[in-house]
């Protein structure tokens, strides 16, 4: 291991967990990076919400957690929305429930971080996700030291650039309003350093880290597909359709399911296999049984837990609206298995249609399914898209020990 650098980092969190479906399993991009922080700085401290997400036991060596009170849940006016004539009165609700909701949070975290601030002499200070910037913003001035904006992924220009747009992502807009040394936004698709140049932001202050995925093991026996299968109790000569994300309704899994084909032309039978859990998953299996599709739900899984699905289903299908450049997608591309992607944000720049997958426009059920059947039923194609996938992944794709040193150098500034 490398010497430690002397800078000191207090971090203000957004969120109050650092794994999203529990310790191990969704993305590891957050771990990745306090975790790069934690090798390899002097001290850095995290300020974050408490609540159910227990983030101080999920840390990575080198890391200590402070918390400040804050409620596990704010109520929302959105559920009115389902009335057509509450749905104005409600969003307007809502945004001004979210005002007040982001500058009670940034009151709390500046108090929480002055008093941590107090106890150490602090060389560098980072705000974590949009709700803290102000607050860091604030204990960066007052400690004399640069403040880096660390983004995991952006909405904004998604829904275009009116004032409107603008004001409603006003969490968004801020975050790149503010007096940074540096922009650190992760490359997920959705656009990080382009919303940050429309909104003025020095293009050499912005980095953009693409998302690491550890690689799998040369060593490692391949595992057998058939008994796969059959273990999830499916037909041995099943097509198998993965989806690996929280269940949450920004990720549109039911678009999966109704597009699903039952069978190929040849008669072979497909299924859908959806890793993740969420507020969504009732919905989603109410939604498969009612469609009368084959769709297993396995819940959360450890990424160890993920690779035997990345290596035996036949293709990956990512039908998000903001962004099909998550973190399972590299991840399914770096186990050789193709993607069939929903053409939307800056997907294109790593699912490459033709070479290591697919990418269509969202028309409908019809098209989706139109795709997923040609792709499903060539089996020589999925073969050579697999190909593809295993060297866009060798290009491109930064392995964790990779990811963790972009991390390192994007925060160390005097380089």
């Amino acid at each position: 291991m490398s010497e430690r650098r002397s800078e000191k980092i207090l971090v203000l969190y957004s969120w109050d967990r650092l794994w999203s479906l529990g310790p191990g399993s969704g993305s590891p991009d957050f771990h990745l990076s306090l975790s790069a922080l934690g090798e390899a700085f002097a001290r850095v401290t995290v300020v974050h919400p408490a609540g159910a997400g227990c983030l101080a036991s999920e840390l990575p060596p080198g890391v200590e957690a402070v918390s400040f009170p804050w409620p596990e849940r704010i109520f929302s006016f959105s559920r009115l929305a389902g009335c057509s004539w509450l749905r104005r009165p409600a969003f307007a609700l809502d945004w001004l429930l979210r005002l007040a909701t982001y500058w009670l949070f940034n009151y709390k975290a500046r108090r929480t971080a002055r008093r941590v601030a107090s106890t150490d002499n602090y060389t560098l200070v980072a705000a974590y996700g949009f709700m803290g910037v102000r607050a860091a913003e604030s204990i960066a001035r007052s400690l004399g030291a640069p403040l880096i904006v660390r983004l995991f992924g952006v909405s904004l220009g998604l829904k275009g650039w009116s004032r409107l747009v603008r004001l409603a992502q006003f969490e968004e807009v801020l975050s790149f309003r503010c007096a940074a040394a540096r922009w650190v936004v992760t490359q997920d698709g959705s656009g990080g350093a382009a919303a940050a140049a429309r909104l003025g932001v020095p293009p050499e202050r912005v980095v953009s880290l693409l998302c690491g995925v550890e690689r799998p093991s040369a060593t490692a026996q391949s595992p057998d597909r058939a008994q796969y299968r059959t273990g999830l109790g499916l037909p041995a000569d099943c097509r198998v359709v993965l989806r690996v994300c929280r269940l949450w309704v920004q990720q549109r899994v039911e678009r999966l399911i109704e597009a699903l084909p039952r069978s190929l032309p040849d008669g072979a039978p497909v299924a859908a296999v959806l890793v993740g859990d969420g507020p969504e998953r009732e919905r989603l299996e109410r939604l498969a049984t009612h469609q009368g599709k084959r769709v297993l739900f396995t819940g959360a899984l450890t990424q160890a837990e993920l690779v035997v699905h990345y290596q035996c289903a036949d293709l990956y299908a990512a039908t998000a609206d903001r962004t099909n450049l998550t973190n399972s997608v590299l991840e399914a591309l770096c186990h050789g298995l193709p993607v069939l992607a929903l053409e939307v944000g800056e997907v294109g720049k790593v699912v490459r249609d033709g070479v290591n997958g697919r990418l269509v426009a969202w028309n409908g059920p019809a098209g989706l399914e139109s795709a997923l059947t040609g792709l499903l039923a060539d089996s020589h194609r999925l073969a050579i898209l697999a190909e593809g996938a295993r060297r866009t992944a060798a290009e491109l794709i930064p392995d964790f020990a990779g990811r963790k040193r972009r991390e390192v150098e994007a925060f160390s500034l005097e380089e």
